[in-house]
């Protein structure tokens, strides 16, 4: 059986996991803003006598400002922004809730943006783009994005001096960084909003928080999607994409609730057959999950071959969630295109819990 296959009957559990997990933290809430416009009456004006000296006209007074975030805010933060045609390296650092703002008086867009420093582990910095003086996010998304639109890593393209190739640059270019991003995250909160100027942080920020749960889960460095989206070819890892989706569900409570109902549908990467998993943990049903594209495996030894195969990381034998515990598979059936598995989860860190959970494995 392949790799996908030993991975995708893995899920559930960590979905489990990562749900018991998410059930105590505190939800985070979001900024709001609000404005106002209105017309002014116009002002009747003098002419200008002929031959009166003129003053040069003085440049209009712009700003930039956003929010810095991973799942949390990042809080004292240095923010560095440069933009086009200009040496100059404006700065500002984030406050406890990450907001930030410079004046680009008299600046050219675009201008590029970069946040180091304060919570954040020492060498990381996350960057984004900015194309009107307006609202600009920094997150591990725009990092994404820009790597996609610059076609290089963004510690590279800034440098040691500041960013390049800005001139070159163009808003088509992160529109389609945005699309890319999309397409392969799947996650359906980032259709709604653009990572780079939303406001109101609540999708920005479960969209950030069930990221990071899926790269803990998987395993997988930033660093790689950074990579991938800098080659052009912006693909997740099947893995990545299916914990993403599953926390992303979590997160948001999309098909919870404690009445099973529909949960995420995620493609395979080869197969003929569409997979769903249907479990209760602890009695209470979770949302079905479907995965699209998948080989079936050929027998019960087979299927219940890797669900018991503590060599594999991919197994269900482990329990690779960011929590320490333990898994004990306690049956495993397969019959036609049915699998059955009865299992204990037993976590003993962050928070000590005993789960028991039963999970059916359906091929179509």
């Amino acid at each position: 059986m392949s790799n996908l296959s030993r991975f995708t009957a893995r899920r559930p559990l960590l979905w489990l996991a990562a749900a018991a997990l998410l059930a105590g933290a505190t939800a985070c809430g979001g900024d709001s803003d609000s404005s106002e416009s209105g017309a002014n009456p116009a002002t009747p004006t003098t002419p200008t006598p002929p031959g009166t000296p003129t003053t040069p006209a003085t440049p209009n007074a712009t700003k930039l400002f956003g929010t810095a975030v991973t799942s949390a805010p990042i809080k004292g933060g240095q923010v560095q922004v440069q933009c086009d045609g200009s040496t100059a390296v404006l700065s500002a650092v984030t406050s406890a809730t990450g907001a930030w703002q410079v004046d680009t008086t008299g600046q050219t867009l675009p201008c590029a943006v970069r946040v180091s420093g304060g919570d954040l582990p020492a060498g990381l910095a996350y960057h984004s783009l900015a194309w009107s003086y307006d609202s600009i996010n920094i997150s591990p998304l725009t990092e994404l994005m820009v790597a996609n639109a610059v076609g290089k890593v963004p510690a590279a393209w800034w440098g040691s001096t500041g960013p390049a190739d800005l001139k070159g640059l163009s808003q088509s270019a992160m529109d389609k960084a945005l699309a890319a991003l999309r397409a392969a995250l799947g996650v359906s909160g980032l259709n709604e909003v653009d990572p780079s100027t939303v406001v109101s942080q609540d999708k920005l920020l479960e969209a950030l928080q069930a990221l990071q749960l899926a790269l803990t889960q998987t395993g997988i460095d930033f660093s790689g999607l950074i990579s991938s989206a800098a080659s052009g070819a912006f693909v997740l890892p099947d893995n990545l994409r299916v914990a993403l989706a599953n926390n992303y569900a979590a997160v948001t409570g999309g098909g919870g609730g404690g009445g099973g109902g529909v949960g995420p549908v995620v493609p395979g990467s080869g197969g003929n057959y569409t997979l769903t998993l249907t479990y209760t943990a602890s009695g209470v049903s979770g949302p079905a999950i479907t995965i699209e594209n998948i080989p079936k495996p050929s027998s019960q030894d087979e299927f219940c071959g890797w669900v018991n195969d503590p060599s594999s990381n991919l197994s269900l034998s482990q329990v690779s969630n960011g929590a320490a515990g333990s898994l004990t598979i306690n049956s495993c059936s397969f019959s036609g295109n049915v699998g059955q598995v009865s299992a204990t989860i037993a976590i003993t860190a962050p928070i000590a819990m005993t789960v028991p959970y039963s999970v059916t494995y359906t091929y179509r």
